[in-house]
């Protein structure tokens, strides 16, 4: 007879005996090898750095041939060649870091297989489509086509982000 309650193996090993090992430790407190990353997961981070530079250029044009987001501050320190001034770009540029910053947010996690990555990234980007499908609709409505054209490229490449992490080889490649 035992002198553990639980039985010889403890409340968490029924049956005794060691504790699993995985391969490279030597002790029980190694993490489990990581599933095989999957096609599909480089897809899909693919996807990601194309979705970020689309993100960007998207930025950049908006910027240049948008509509005035700020009626008023025309004559705020300009910069030559951009409408919109130095406030603009400065709006731009801040813009665009912390775009790079949520997009690593999501691809570093996902390189890593983690799971809150792809979780954190499906957030992301079904926000981002409904912001830019709104953007979309104010471009197209007054007239902007070049905004309009490059926001309709981001949603699609978003939209197929969106499908691509649904995919069962995604998520079998996360832990």
């Amino acid at each position: 007879m035992s002198q553990h309650p639980h039985g010889p193996g403890g409340p968490y090993r029924p049956g005794g005996g060691q504790p699993p090992q995985f391969p490279g430790g030597p002790g029980p407190m190694m993490v489990p090898p990581r599933p095989p990353m999957t096609a599909q997961l480089r897809l899909l981070l693919r996807l990601t750095l194309l979705s970020l530079g689309v993100s960007v250029a998207n930025s950049l044009v908006e910027t240049a041939a948008g509509p005035s987001t700020l009626p008023g501050m025309e004559d705020v320190v300009r910069v030559p060649g951009l409408p919109g001034g130095g406030l603009a770009a400065a709006v731009m540029l801040f813009g665009v870091l912390l775009t790079v910053a949520l997009y690593a947010l999501v691809w570093f996690p996902l390189r890593e297989q983690l799971q809150w990555g792809w979780i954190l990234g499906l957030v992301f980007c079904s926000l981002a489509v409904l912001g830019d499908v709104f953007d979309l609709a104010v471009y197209l409505l007054g007239g902007h086509l070049l905004p309009g054209l490059s926001t309709t490229v981001l949603v699609a490449v978003n939209v197929v982000w969106l499908i691509v992490a649904g995919r069962p080889g995604v998520r079998a490649a996360l832990r």
